[in-house]
């Protein structure tokens, strides 16, 4: 256990770069809008018409900034993937003690387990800032449109922990799901090294290509095809966001936790988790067999 505390160490102590000071800077540039926000901003009337209240352009601004993040993780993670399966080089060592290498499954698991716990964690607490800086572009409305009330601080608060609560299932839930994507690129990463981030996309492609003209038929996508772009497409049944949105009800997360769990097509994803933990596994044998320290 400690062996593999000291691998996620490494892991972080490596690639903090894109997942702690990369959201530092976008934070300080967010941070610069909303205070030029409170001097400078020049809103349309239309949003009055748009947006029933200030507390909601909040609510709408937040969970818009979730969904940024939760693209910028999965970004990120998708290079991390396709550098970090072949970075080191078989260097199995276990953080700076050179004499305690760890077996090459061990080395791929602390990568996958560090993707699902640190690094995720840092863009959530981005996230949470976010929400905290969200709040003075809110109070700048009151003061642009005397229509709008800037929101009180405890109707706000309830606010940040509902969208908080259910970005961190949505953030869990879409990690899970495109797992077995980003281990397509790990594997490929262990043996073609830079070349894994084209590949991961050309060899699906390829074999799509090969699957029309199997079937004589080039404008028709074939069973793979369709089947990889509707595995890619992370969708939750009965839950939509912008009907939900636009209904104007204060987002409560306990309902929308319950309508994506129950949303989510578990099976797939389970089948999903058993292809990425057989890419790992994959991945590590190549790695142990063929790859030289």
């Amino acid at each position: 256990m400690l062996a593999m505390t000291a691998l996620i160490k490494r892991e972080y102590i490596e690639h903090r770069g894109a997942f702690v000071f990369g959201p530092a800077i976008l934070l300080a540039l967010f941070l610069a809008g909303a205070i030029y926000s409170l001097v400078g901003v020049d809103i349309g009337g239309t949003l009055e018409r748009e947006i029933p209240s200030a507390l909601r352009f909040y609510e709408t601004g937040f969970a818009l900034a979730a969904a940024g993040w939760l693209v910028y993780l999965l970004i990120m993670l998708f290079f991390y993937y396709g550098d970090a399966f072949s970075a080191d080089s078989r260097n199995n060592s276990m953080l700076f003690w050179k004499s305690m290498p760890q077996s090459d499954l061990k080395i791929f698991v602390s990568k996958v387990a560090t993707s699902l716990t640190v690094f995720p964690t840092a863009i959530l607490l981005a996230l949470a800032v976010t929400g905290l800086i969200a709040y003075l572009p809110a109070i700048s409305i009151g003061s642009v449109m005397p229509a709008f009330a800037p929101p009180d601080f405890a109707t706000t608060a309830v606010a940040w922990g509902n969208i908080m609560l259910a970005a961190v299932v949505l953030f869990g839930i879409a990690l899970l799901w495109y797992l077995q994507f980003l281990a397509w690129v790990g594997f490929l990463g262990t043996i073609f090294k830079r070349w894994a981030i084209p590949l991961a996309f050309l060899i699906p492609a390829i074999i799509g290509i090969f699957e029309r003209v199997i079937a004589e038929n080039l404008l028709v996508a074939g069973w793979f095809w369709t089947f990889i772009t509707q595995r890619f497409e992370l969708h939750f049944e009965g839950l939509e966001l912008e009907g939900y949105w636009l209904s104007g009800e204060p987002w409560n997360a306990r309902e929308l936790i319950a309508l994506m769990v129950t949303g989510t097509d578990w099976i797939s994803l389970a089948g999903g988790l058993v292809v990425a933990a057989i890419f790992v596994y994959l991945a590590s044998e190549y790695r142990r067999r063929f790859i030289l320290t």
